[in-house]
């Protein structure tokens, strides 16, 4: 995916002197939304339309794409057996994006060097969320998992704490608060 996620991550990979491919299905023009250039590729990035076309030179596959009925088992063994032996695969995106078994798989046979992800995994019988710390893949040598709270940081607080402090004072005042989510 080369949405908001996708471009930061895009962006601190290149910093770090990595070599970026991008993976998108829509077309590549770039739109401007609100005045932002939501699909502009920095000069040095392979860009492709399909995951396939991208798979076989794929040391580090990071997938930050949404669920939608295309990218349900988005990673499957046919996929996984496209990527280069050894290759890791991080998931940041949504549970449902990758295949359980095939992972698992993977795992086993030394095809995937290891796995990553802050969500669950598309299990056959039963939910990816929330993930169970007792199956077999989160116990795998070559597996971690991570809590998907990218966005509580220190920082993120601090900004919090000031708004709702904003908003209590606006409330103290007899004004309505700045953002009002049940107004109605």
């Amino acid at each position: 995916g080369f949405g908001n996620v996708g471009r930061v991550l895009c962006r601190y990979l290149l910093n770090m002197g990595s070599l970026v491919t991008v993976v998108r299905q829509r077309c590549w023009n770039i739109t401007a939304v609100e005045g932002e250039e939501r699909c502009a590729v920095r000069e040095g990035v392979g860009k492709v339309s399909s995951l396939e076309e991208a798979l076989p030179g794929t040391d580090i596959l990071i997938l930050v794409c949404t669920t939608t009925p295309e990218t349900v088992h988005l990673i499957n063994k046919k996929t996984i057996s496209m990527l280069p032996q050894g290759a890791l695969i991080v998931n940041v995106g949504r549970g449902p994006l990758v295949e359980y078994d095939a992972v698992l798989g993977g795992l086993n046979s030394g095809h995937i060097g290891g796995f990553a992800s802050d969500v669950g995994v598309s299990h056959s019988v039963k939910p990816s969320e929330p993930w169970d710390p007792d199956d077999e893949l989160s116990n795998h040598e070559k597996a971690i998992f991570t809590p998907h709270v990218g966005g509580y940081t220190d920082y993120s607080y601090g900004i919090m704490a000031e708004k709702i402090v904003d908003a209590i004072d606006c409330v103290v005042r007899g004004e309505p608060p700045p953002v009002w989510v049940n107004k109605g």
